[in-house]
């Protein structure tokens, strides 16, 4: 398979590779089925990485998205860069999940004999994960996320009809009778999520997976409150007044659904009758409740205000709303904290787009945003504090080519640490304007920042993923050049490749 067809592949959704592989694989009547050499412990199409139970080795997700091979792989690599076992899995692997002694793994379906499931694995004895039980997804799964010591975990995945679909799952004392459930079809991916296992809720926040064509909406008014028959009433709701003065625009869930986040309530769908974790209408009465505003006109990380140029109205009904976040990474030291890289794009002709985008936030949960007793909903303000800790300033002097994706936040050597996989690949850019890039900075007193990223054109020198022990050691994968690469870390003072294990 070419190259270009390997860009598709991996951009693409799981129509488009059920419809690519079903005429590029399916052999004729007339002909023998395909063979294809085994992977053993070599490196194709890498996709996830995550840390091992005890932080001694990596492992390192095979995607082999060009079928080069006979399968996918789940590599184990100690933390020098020594290939230790290479567990044969199957193609177009996703994700990577691990939560204490469990670890999740997600798979595309191939669009052949390969469905879309979940491997749950023992890896209590990190460098030889025990395979317990795999899960039928129905749906191209996109994210997953979970918390050690938290029995449900969901899955972001779409091609269930409409998109935004989340799937929970409950991990049984008895990990073989694990099984997920899906709960929503919400109508907009939904990759960036986060559990609060304390609050017991799941938040799930829009992605932009094409061309990067959602825009965030600078300066809109909420001076009002409009009812189903028209009636206005001079209070704002956090509703833009754009999307509800009119028939039209309230019934028009699609053009809000890209500036609103979900708080699905784990412990209330849990104890729901007739059947825990029903699934819901994307229509319904509760759903509808779980939709909330995302606006923010944040704090930068020194604690003054945001002072960028547009973002300061003179007008105390006017909000700021977003949209595309691509992860978000839970904060090592409050339960009640999370962080989300937030993307945005600007077109290079009209200038239209999000000019105050490509940053990280905290996210910090300050208050219920549980529904009230009667029926009302809070607003985002009453609950959320936002605060941005990277981007927009010295340390992403770049910032027309930053495009935050998977992020992580680690105590390193005793320093808190936040940590950025900056990608803008050859799907959706031209090769003059792709950019990888792994950045590390300090959340400490001194908000030191370091930065590693590819000053040419060449996507095989590319980055994807992050994954950190606290020794400071990482790892990425590039997909495109067939390599995991390890980094180091010294706080305050550098961020180096140490090895490229191929």
């Amino acid at each position: 398979m070419s190259k270009t067809n390997k860009i598709s592949l991996f951009a693409a959704n799981t129509a488009q590779i059920s419809l690519i592989l079903t005429f590029a694989l399916a052999p004729a009547n007339c002909k023998r089925a395909e063979t294809f050499p085994t992977l053993g412990d070599q490196v194709a199409s890498p996709v996830a990485v995550a840390v091992a139970p005890g932080e001694g080795y990596f492992y390192a997700l095979n995607a082999d998205f060009d079928r080069t091979y006979n399968s996918g792989s789940l590599l184990v690599i100690d933390t020098d860069g020594n290939k230790k076992s290479a567990i044969p899995v199957p193609r177009l692997g996703r994700n990577i999940a691990v939560a204490g002694n469990d670890m999740i793994v997600t798979f595309d379906s191939d669009g052949t004999t390969t469905n879309a499931e979940a491997i749950l694995y023992d890896v209590s004895t990190p460098e030889t994960p025990r395979e317990v039980r795999r899960i039928d997804l129905g749906c191209s799964p996109l994210n997953i996320v979970m918390r050690e010591g938290y029995k449900h975990f969901a899955i972001a995945c779409e091609g269930v009809g409409e998109a935004g679909g989340i799937l929970i799952g409950t991990l049984t004392d008895d990990r073989s009778q694990t099984s997920v459930k899906l709960v929503r079809t919400y109508g907009t991916t939904r990759r960036a999520m986060h559990i609060d296992p304390v609050n017991e809720l799941l938040f799930a926040f829009p992605t932009d997976y094409g061309k990067q064509t959602w825009m965030d909406l600078d300066d809109l008014d909420d001076a009002a409150t409009y009812a189903a028959d028209g009636t206005k009433t001079i209070t704002p709701n956090e509703i833009p007044d754009l999307y509800e003065n009119t028939r039209q625009a309230r019934s028009n869930l699609s053009q809000r659904q890209i500036y609103q986040f979900i708080v699905y309530d784990l412990a209330a769908e849990r104890a729901a009758t007739p059947e825990a974790f029903p699934f819901r209408d994307a229509r319904s009465a509760e759903v509808a409740k779980e939709f909330r505003w995302i606006y923010f006109n944040p704090e930068d990380y020194t604690g003054t205000p945001d002072s960028d140029a547009g973002l300061t109205s003179t007008t105390a009904t006017r909000r700021y709303y977003r949209t595309n976040f691509f992860a978000a990474a839970q904060d090592p030291d409050d339960n009640a904290a999370f962080y989300l890289s937030h993307r945005g794009h600007i077109d290079s002709v009209t200038g239209v787009g999000s000019p105050h985008a490509n940053d990280v936030l905290r996210i910090a949960l300050t208050s219920n945003p549980r529904v009230k007793a009667d029926g009302t909903v809070p607003l985002t303000s009453d609950y959320l504090q936002i605060t941005r800790v990277y981007g927009r300033g010295a340390e992403d002097s770049s910032k027309g080519r930053h495009y935050p994706g998977n992020i992580e936040v680690k105590r390193v050597l005793g320093e808190k640490m936040l940590f950025v996989n900056h990608f803008r690949d050859l799907v959706n850019w031209t090769r003059s304007q792709i950019y990888f890039g792994i950045a590390a900075k300090s959340l400490g007193h001194d908000y030191w920042s370091s930065e590693i990223g590819n000053s040419d054109s060449d996507a095989k020198n590319s980055y994807y993923d992050i994954a950190v022990n606290s020794a400071g050691r990482a790892a990425a994968c590039s997909f495109y050049g067939n390599k995991v690469i390890l980094f180091d870390v010294l706080p305050g003072a550098d961020i180096k490749v140490h090895l490229n294990v191929e």
